[in-house]
């Protein structure tokens, strides 16, 4: 008890601190009103009124775990059609990715703050049958008040990243209460049943089924769809493409020498940039015009003339963008921030490039070394000089291309296990 006490303290002081900033963005900037009542517990009529209703609660945190559990919400529907699913995120980009990519969810709402009198009253309310958590979403008063509301709860596409398990291991008394209220811990690779195992999770209750991300849908494939891509983006498709993926801060700096010695070989080159964070194109626009490269941004392409780089500032667009890349970087690594999704690109039959800060994928990351479908580099010189060897390596590339989807087709599965495991903790008989 004394825990949670502790935990409850913790988190009103960091909402006492963080009130001022937060008062500040939604009055001066406009942010964080959206959703700001469903944080605190108002929830959307049609949801308030499935009080009798047998209901399926899916969380996920923010864009990339959305795109990832459309899957797994696909086939929860199949087993359990009597079931309503509702569908919470964290972040208003979360939230857009799954009006776009979750047809199936009856509900969509913010994640509410984990403060007891919020969780009691939201889950008081819905008394959904069963709560899935998407990978590491451990809020300790939500999973308390669950199992005070008999929901079952489980855990799916589990992952223990190195800097949350450093993180978990100074409240392991607190988490060891809180892994113990929850009935499955299906986690995506040994390494992080062997990670939950140590926090103090039981042995019985986890589970090893693979990564729901190999199942999720990363965009049609095929010569129409990439006619179609090379038409929007204003693009020839004997031009070399590069797409820069989830880049962050100080990276697209780096990637400027790496565009500049590709476009000196292959004058036709064109890069596609996508941040992780479009709010950030201000500041991107500005440092490639101070090193004198076009940008056009993507809202913007009908005005395109022939810009070499193309900003991606829209959302849900990159994973099809993939198709059309001759090669393709994954941001996040070049600096310590821990990498992004390697397989979205590899589904796409992609050779992907990345830089040596992948700890936050760390399985993914051996997975694409060893089937000799990543090339992981040290720095920003040696990213272009593995570019280049490929650009000019055309049959060896396209061996690769057919390797990535060869391992992705190999490892899929996951959503469906998960979904059979979900359907069985709430008493639905399996189907044929």
């Amino acid at each position: 008890m004394i825990w949670y006490l502790l935990y409850n303290l913790l988190l009103t002081l960091l909402l006492l601190l963080f009130a001022p900033v937060l008062l500040y963005k939604m009055l001066i900037k406009g942010q964080y009103r959206e959703g700001f009542k469903e944080r605190l517990g108002f929830l959307p009529a049609e949801v308030s009124q499935w009080r009798t209703e047998d209901v399926i609660w899916i969380h996920a945190a923010s864009v990339g775990e959305t795109a990832a559990a459309a899957s797994l919400v696909t086939e929860l529907k199949e087993r359990c059609p009597d079931h309503k699913i509702l569908f919470s995120t964290m972040t208003d980009t979360g939230r857009n990715m799954a009006h776009k990519s979750i047809d199936e969810a009856d509900g969509v709402i913010y994640f509410p703050l984990d403060f007891p009198w919020i969780v009691n009253k939201v889950l008081g309310r819905i008394k959904p049958e069963l709560v899935i958590m998407i990978e590491t979403e451990l809020w300790p008063n939500f999973l308390k008040a669950a199992e005070k509301f008999d929901c079952k709860t489980m855990v799916a596409s589990g992952r223990i990243s190195d800097g949350s398990l450093k993180s978990y291991k100074y409240f392991k008394p607190l988490l060891k209460k809180v892994l113990a209220n929850i009935d499955i811990l299906s986690m995506q690779s040994e390494q992080d049943a062997d990670r939950i195992l140590e926090l103090g999770a039981v042995k019985e209750r986890v589970w090893n089924n693979g990564n729901i991300k190999f199942d999720q849908e990363y965009g049609e494939s095929g010569a129409e769809l990439e006619s179609e891509l090379y038409d929007r983006f204003q693009l020839s498709d004997d031009q070399p493409v590069i797409v820069m993926g989830s880049t962050h801060d100080d990276e697209e700096e780096q990637l400027l020498p790496v565009y500049q010695r590709l476009k000196d070989n292959f004058p036709e080159l064109v890069m596609i940039l996508a941040p992780r964070y479009i709010e950030r194109k201000e500041e991107i626009t500005e440092l490639y015009s101070q090193a004198g490269i076009d940008l056009v941004c993507r809202t913007e392409i009908e005005q395109r003339t022939d810009e070499p780089v193309i900003l991606l500032d829209t959302i849900g667009e990159l994973a099809q963008v993939y198709s059309i890349a001759d090669l393709v970087f994954i941001g996040g690594s070049l600096i310590k921030r821990g990498g992004h999704n390697i397989l979205e690109p590899a589904a796409q039959g992609k050779l992907v490039f990345f830089g040596p800060h992948m700890f936050n994928f760390k399985d993914n990351t051996r997975m694409v070394l060893e089937h000799g479908v990543g090339i992981q580099v040290g720095d920003s010189d040696e990213l272009a000089e593995k570019m280049l060897y490929y650009l000019e390596n055309q049959e060896e590339l396209e061996a690769k291309g057919r390797q990535a989807r060869q391992m992705i087709e190999a490892n899929q599965g996951a959503a469906e296990r998960n979904a059979q495991l979900a359907a069985e903790l709430i008493g639905v008989k399996s189907y044929e």
